[in-house]
């Protein structure tokens, strides 16, 4: 064995440390579900960041372009830009945390809706939820089996313990500054790979030569169209996708618990408006390109979801390929951990808390905890069973969380925005949109999810119209969280993002985007660093 390989191991181990620590200060459920409402910019962006960026985009996502060009971009650009309508209901979303005991997104369905809503949510959600777990747990056992040669369960059963003990002790804080180191390894990893993987293609010319000629020297090594950005993708495929990841990036229960989370309003719209530039654009061009690269370097992969790990060793220095390796490793992690964690929640909160509560029965700050550690462990077993059993990343994340998507996503954003939903009409949206996702899976329909939002949409409003119901807290939503310098920032954002893809478009203006994609991840990286330094003064602005 490689005396490289004591990087990943110490890095395992000092996930575990962390969790240890901050076990010390989970003295309450605000402590444990949503870090006491006090998250710092840097941190908050490192854990949304991570929780959806793991091994399921890293390797689920270049393996996808690996094998079908890079066209597919288009997954990681539809799933980017599901943060614009995260930027337009996360203030709402934290303005509702901030006057009601809310840690989970059935919580909030309750005080929308009523106790049923919440329990149905809490179904859906925990399908989506186990799924991404599951992806991510079956990641780190291609990432260790395609890198070290372990065999890939004793990989996935291995690192699920060490993640499942990290996060039963740390809680939300916990996954969030671990999240925070993986994804400084992470983003650094990528920048490495794509400069390296650029610079290598033509060893024969200089660095800034390779960067000019890229476009060049990578249609000398690929197959016609293979770099086009539109070639086999339709508008209704893009929506597919779109709708896939909208809920996941938006409306999950690991997203409402980190906009729960930050310290302000105005915390989580702009980073959300961040995040749309990072992973929609940056993180998605240079993903595709590890993909595309990956074709050139490592032409017959027998697994292509190991593209990017594989690549790392190949074109970097082998103590910095593999501490790339261990930020992979790292992503899958973060993703694993924020969803036990918030599946956990759902048995603690959503099932137990709520059952007890029907009862008029209290339920104590340390059984709180208590019972949602005990969920992580059992969540993490069937988890990693899961992982075992399926053969694709890619399958079960996609697959599962179509099913939350179909059945959630139109009643909770009716009940943010249209006072006449009732939870009648959100009852039938949920299972009808759930139940019909389900069915069109099992026919192989390509457009479940959008079959599935479709239904409990129309349902939804045609209940709550023909039924009538008293809803005394509709009120309670019915407000405006977006200002004038939002809009602004908006715009802004938004242009950019409409002339980088029009830039895709057109090879020669590929060296720029490289660089400027390049440029973004290391300010990011740069920021990451900077701002996770507390201040001295609390800057809690409402």
């Amino acid at each position: 064995m490689s005396i490289t390989y004591i990087v990943p191991i110490i890095y395992l181990i000092l996930m575990l440390i962390i969790g240890f620590i901050l076990s010390r200060k989970q003295q309450s459920r605000s402590d444990f579900y949503v870090a006491s409402n006090q998250m710092n910019s840097s941190v908050l962006f490192a854990t949304i960041f991570s929780t959806v960026v793991g091994a399921n985009t890293y390797m689920g996502f270049s393996g996808e372009v690996y094998e079908l060009g890079f066209s597919h971009i288009w997954m990681l650009v539809a799933a980017g830009s599901a943060y614009y309508v995260l930027f337009f209901i996360s203030g709402k979303i934290r303005h509702i945390a901030k006057y009601h005991e809310v840690f989970t997104l059935p919580d909030m369905m309750e005080v929308r809706y009523s106790r049923s809503v919440a329990i149905w949510t809490t179904i859906f959600s925990f399908i989506g939820l186990i799924g991404g777990a599951g992806g991510s747990i079956l990641g780190i056992g291609i990432i260790l089996n395609s890198t070290l040669g372990i065999d890939t369960n004793l990989a996935i059963l291995i690192t699920a313990v060490i993640t499942i003990v990290y996060t039963t002790f740390g809680g939300l804080m916990g996954v969030a500054w671990t999240d925070w180191a993986q994804s400084v390894i992470m983003v650094l990893g990528l920048i490495l790979v794509v400069i390296f993987g650029i610079i290598l293609i033509e060893p024969n010319l200089g660095p800034v030569e390779s960067f000019t000629n890229v476009t060049d020297s990578l249609s000398s090594h690929l197959e016609s169209g293979q770099l086009s950005f539109i070639k086999g993708v339709t508008f209704f495929i893009v929506m597919g996708w779109w709708l896939t990841f909208l809920p996941l990036n938006t409306i999950s229960q690991t997203s409402i618990q980190r906009v729960y989370s930050a310290k302000s309003e105005k915390v989580i719209k702009r980073i959300s408006l961040l995040m749309v530039i990072f992973v929609g654009l940056f993180m998605s061009f240079a993903l595709a390109l590890v993909g595309i690269m990956g074709k050139i370097y490592l032409p017959d992969l027998d697994n292509p979801e190991a593209v990017f790990p594989l690549l790392a060793l190949e074109v970097v220095n082998p103590w910095v390929g593999i501490i790339i390796v261990t930020g992979i490793l790292g992503a899958a992690m973060s993703t694993v951990d924020s969803n036990l964690l918030g599946a956990s929640i759902h048995i603690s909160r959503d099932v137990y808390e709520r059952y007890k509560k029907g009862r008029d029965e209290a339920v104590s700050e340390e059984q709180g905890i208590k019972l949602s550690r005990w969920a992580i462990v059992t969540l993490g077993v069937i988890s990693t069973i899961a992982a075992i059993l399926t053969p694709s990343i890619m399958d079960l994340l996609v697959g599962t969380m179509q099913i939350f998507g179909g059945a959630t996503f139109a009643p909770i954003i009716a009940g943010l925005y249209w006072k006449r939903a009732n939870s009648n009409g959100a009852l039938a949206g949920i299972i009808l949109g759930g139940s019909s996702t389900i069915l069109a899976q099992v026919l192989n329909s390509e457009y479940a999810v959008i079959i599935g939002v479709i239904i409990s949409l129309v349902s939804l409003v045609i209940v709550s119209i023909f039924t009538k119901e008293e809803n005394t807290l509709s009120h309670v939503f019915d407000f405006k969280s977006i200002t004038n310098k939002d809009y602004i920032a908006l715009s802004f954002v938004l242009l950019f993002f409409v002339l980088f893809l029009l830039g895709l478009t057109s090879l020669s203006l590929w060296p720029i985007l490289i660089i400027l994609a390049l440029a973004g991840m290391t300010f990011a990286l740069i920021m990451m660093l900077i701002l996770v330094i507390p201040k001295k003064e609390d800057d809690n602005t409402k």
